[in-house]
């Protein structure tokens, strides 16, 4: 605001200089400097306008995928193709975030020589997962004066997507680990077959078929029982990410973005490698339901570029009411995956009680919550006080916490 209002002051008092001796001298050799003046500004014009046309600024390529933590090179080639230097101007280039908004904003300033083409380039740190734009929002280009002034805006950017970190599994490393080799395949479940396992309390989406009526028929209150079987079948995984969470602020939102899909990454790759086979089911940028299979991390570019962003529950739509079936679908019906892995920012007892359904059903259910690392340990404490529930029904709980460095699972 300053250096604007003197450059005003500097303005009122050059024109001061050139209208006030042909005022007070009535000579023609007065009207010189006004007269100079005039076409100086006329020529400075002139000037801006051709160096509009003249420059033009292409953005080389950036690195398509980076890990998260790493950094991507950008780089914009400058062209003056006018026969006149340009003396100034500058560049604004912009970053964004998850969500789409501008996140980082920087203004470079340089010059150009007549029919001169360079590159200006600098490194952007990338500390989350998602997919990122980056390119140039605006060419600001000046007279020889510094009077006047053009802006441009361009709509040249490029894109990139950053993928997940290798995570530290800690306690939760052998969580999938395969039964022994007799034991394998062979599986207790509610489907009818030759094999005669036992019974269980009926459950939500069993089978009306498996149902034992003699034994519930001598049950006095009522209760229905479900007949099991032993099938053959391979051991599965069922990831299910929840993208709700309670908090609003952004950088959370990002961290347990970034946790959660790491840990659905690492759960699903440790279990490929052990012989389980695994899937990962989440909700895409439409908020429908998908599936996915991965290998490797670089598998997991496609979860990244595809998945629903970490969104506050009151702007996430059906998303609670989605993630719920997913996780009805895998654990409690008839042929569900026999281990089922929520990965989830935020405690929820709906959530919890469908994954105390299923690990009451005899399938290994496990919790993984992504914690803010601005909690004190009091307030986590309080936080997870409900994950209690899936302990007590034989499942297996764990927070995950996650900087601009890494995610790391912790056990409780």
């Amino acid at each position: 605001m300053a250096k604007r209002a003197g450059r005003i002051v500097l303005m009122v008092a050059a024109v001061l200089l050139l209208v006030l001796p042909p005022l007070l001298i009535a000579h023609p050799v007065a009207y010189v400097p006004l007269i100079a003046a005039v076409l100086l500004l006329v020529a400075s014009w002139l000037y801006l306008r051709m160096m509009r046309k003249a420059i033009t600024t292409y953005m080389g390529d950036m690195t398509g995928a980076c890990e998260r933590g790493q950094k991507a090179a950008l780089q914009v080639e400058l062209t003056n193709a006018a026969p006149l230097p340009c003396a100034r101007l500058e560049i604004e280039f912009y970053v964004t975030d998850l969500f789409g908004d501008f996140d980082e904003v920087n203004t470079v300033a340089c010059s150009l020589k007549a029919r001169e083409t360079t590159s200006i380039g600098f490194d952007v740190q990338f500390s989350h997962l998602g997919t990122y734009h980056a390119g140039i929002s605006k060419v600001i280009i000046y007279d020889l004066l510094g009077l006047f002034s053009s802006t441009f805006k361009e709509g040249d950017r490029r894109q990139v997507v950053v993928k997940p970190r290798e995570v530290t599994m800690g306690p939760a490393s052998n969580l999938t680990a395969v039964p022994d080799e007799s034991q394998r395949s062979l599986k207790p479940v509610a489907a009818d077959d030759v094999d005669y396992a036992g019974v269980r309390e009926y459950h939500f989406g069993d089978a009306m078929k498996t149902v034992h009526w003699n034994l519930s028929a001598r049950e006095p209150n009522g209760s229905l029982y479900t007949r099991l079987f032993e099938i053959y079948v391979n051991p599965t995984l069922s990831v299910i990410i929840d993208p709700c969470a309670t908090t609003t602020e952004k950088e959370e939102l990002m961290s347990l973005f970034d946790g959660m899909v790491e840990t659905a990454a690492a759960l699903a790759i440790e279990a490929r490698r052990v012989g389980i086979d695994a899937d990962i089911r989440y909700l895409n940028r439409s908020g429908e339901p998908s599936v996915i299979r991965i290998a490797t991390l670089t598998d997991a570019e496609e979860l990244v570029a595809n998945m629903m962003a970490v969104t506050p529950l009151e702007k996430a739509g059906k998303a609670d009411v989605l993630v719920e079936r997913m996780l009805r679908e895998a654990g409690l019906r008839s042929q569900g995956s026999g281990n089922v892995a929520l990965v989830t920012g935020r405690v929820d007892s709906a959530q919890l009680s469908v994954m105390t359904e299923i690990a009451m059903a005899r399938r290994n259910a496990m919790v993984f919550v992504g914690v803010s690392r601005a909690l004190n340990d009091r307030d986590r404490a309080k936080v997870l006080a409900p994950m209690g529930m899936v302990s007590s029904a034989g499942g297996k709980w764990w927070a995950v916490e996650s900087n601009e460095v890494a995610t790391q699972v912790v056990g409780y």
